[in-house]
């Protein structure tokens, strides 16, 4: 790696650090919760059914501490376990106080990541959006990656067909 190379590379992972310890700040600020909680919320809202099993795997969990997270999630009444087909893999759902929750972090999400887009035109922020898919699209290896770096995001902003990390797209190949 060259000299302007390197000097990118640490300017990527100083944006980096500096957007993750805003949004942790802003989330933290919204909730009472810490960023494996705020994921999990994120991944059950987007993923209506899903089991423990897979969303310990999204959420970089093992599974022990999965159900402990998930039971803290119930006792707090932001999550509900309901009926399935096997009781072993009960299928996971928001209440209404865990919906709330979802829609506040995903707006203060979008508040942290707004603010430095501000600072580009219109034309740098298509390129930029560009490259980010590039790039992004260039790391997609498998469906787990994409899940696990999807962990937080809007399914709004960005729908599945369009998604870089989505095995399959070609939008940014």
């Amino acid at each position: 790696m060259n000299k302007a190379d390197s000097r990118t590379a640490n300017l990527l992972g100083a944006l980096s650090l500096m957007m993750t310890d805003a949004m942790s700040k802003e989330l933290g600020a919204l909730t009472d919760i810490c960023d494996s909680d705020w994921a999990a919320l994120i991944v059950i809202e987007q993923n209506p059914g899903i089991t423990v099993d897979r969303l310990a795997r999204i959420v970089r969990l093992s599974q022990p501490g999965a159900v402990r997270m998930i039971n803290r999630l119930v006792e707090e009444g932001r999550v509900e376990r309901q009926q399935g087909a096997d009781r072993r893999a009960r299928p996971l759902a928001l209440t209404a106080e865990g919906q709330r929750m979802v829609r506040a972090m995903l707006l203060g999400r979008e508040k942290v990541l707004r603010e430095p887009l501000d600072a580009l035109s219109a034309d740098e922020r298509a390129t930029f959006t560009g490259l980010v898919e590039k790039m992004l699209h260039s790391l997609a290896t498998d469906e787990a990656t994409a899940d696990t770096a999807c962990r937080l995001c809007d399914d709004n902003s960005c729908p599945q067909e369009s998604c870089p990390l989505t095995p399959g797209c070609t939008r940014a190949a």
